[in-house]
């Protein structure tokens, strides 16, 4: 059996990665397709995999976010002619590719393209406003809708990462989807110190808006609690500007850092709507409740008083309450923990080989 894995591009090692590099694990010797590939963002033994890179696209890796439009004849044009079983792990494009009627195809969905759907205006809402510019876009976006729904209708079976996940998915597209939460490293972040916490909140992750780290800042600056928010992205200097002096920013953590960080926070805020949250779950990894925001991904392993407490509403003031309810709170590193061993990489790719199996015996029950 021939297998291809097609990714949406390579230039970060974040989430989705981690995914890809789970499901790979599975085929070692099948071939990744990729659009954009920065061989210096990924791990030294992924690099000795064999990375097919569209030779295209790639050579406009630094611009890609303007060329979203081209985003689809690039797919399209990745050659899968032979191939038994695909997997593809998408967010934005990958699951179009075009493969032989024979052949099968898993796509491990992330999100169905945000820039198009409901996340358009967080993404170009800026470029909307702009007379005749703001047309050219909604044309765009428009356009990109219909390829997305249609392109949708080659998959065999979606795997969602949330049940948040495949409600869009059942939403835009108008399919049903498993549901296979991410592979986390959770032993990475667990430890036998139990008296580790050192009095600080933290919030984590990549710098851009949709996370609502400014929520973060603001609830904490409010109540005089001391905040480190760690990570790195194009809103840093802006987060930086806001931050006040409960609040420290830590650009670009290495790993041990981010473990350390995890394992001796009081708790993790988690402030925007996640497709899932990995970040979440490693924080309970390394004995860290969480409190986050009442939607997306948070809702699938938030339980209150256990793993976490939600905040109702995106503001400040809900968050607020919400950290008094955190601090008020008795919590056990040995649940959370324990809590946290469900998301294991070892379960997923379990999990994962189980679907691929019944879905080549063409025996997948939705």
């Amino acid at each position: 059996m021939r297998v291809a894995i097609v990714h949406d591009w390579l230039v970060s090692w974040r989430g989705g990665e981690k995914v890809l590099e789970s499901l790979a694990s599975l085929y070692p010797d099948a071939p990744i397709f990729t659009l954009f590939c920065d061989l210096s963002t990924i791990p030294e033994p992924f690099r000795q995999r064999n990375i097919i890179v569209h030779p295209g696209a790639n050579r406009f890796r630094f611009m890609r976010k303007a060329l979203l439009p081209f985003f689809p004849i690039w797919i399209e044009s990745i050659n899968l002619s032979g191939y038994d079983l695909i997997i593809s792990t998408s967010s934005c494009v990958a699951k179009g590719v075009l493969v032989d009627p024979s052949a099968r195809h898993l796509c491990y969905i992330h999100s169905p393209m945000r820039y198009v759907w409901d996340q358009r205006d967080e993404y170009v809402g800026g470029l909307r406003r702009i007379p005749i510019v703001g047309f050219i876009v909604d044309l765009i976006s428009s356009l990109l809708r219909v390829w997305d729904t249609v392109s949708s209708t080659r998959v065999d079976l979606f795997v969602a990462n949330s049940d948040f996940i495949k409600q869009r998915v059942k939403k835009y597209y108008g399919r049903s989807a498993l549901v296979v939460p991410p592979p986390v490293d959770v032993k990475k972040f667990q430890s036998s110190d139990t008296q580790i916490k050192k009095g600080y909140l933290l919030a984590a992750g990549a710098f851009v808006g949709y996370k609502r780290f400014d929520l973060a800042i603001s609830a904490c600056e409010k109540l005089g609690r001391k905040l480190i928010l760690a990570g790195q992205g194009p809103e840093y200097e802006s987060l930086k500007s806001m931050a006040g002096p409960h609040t420290t920013v830590i650009n670009g953590p290495d790993d041990s850092t981010w473990t350390t960080l995890m394992r001796e926070a009081d708790g993790l805020i988690f402030p925007g709507v996640e497709d899932f949250g990995i970040t979440a779950i490693e924080a309970m990894a390394a004995g860290t409740p969480v409190i986050a925001y009442k939607a997306g991904g948070a809702l699938d392993y938030i339980i209150e008083n256990k793993t976490g407490v939600f905040f109702d509403e995106p503001t400040a003031e809900s968050l607020c309450a919400a950290i008094e309810r955190h601090k008020s709170t008795k919590w056990s590193r040995l649940d959370l923990e324990q809590y946290a061993s469900n998301y294991s990489r070892e379960g997923f790719t379990v999990k994962m080989r189980v679907i691929i199996d019944k879905l080549l015996e063409q025996d997948v029950t939705l």
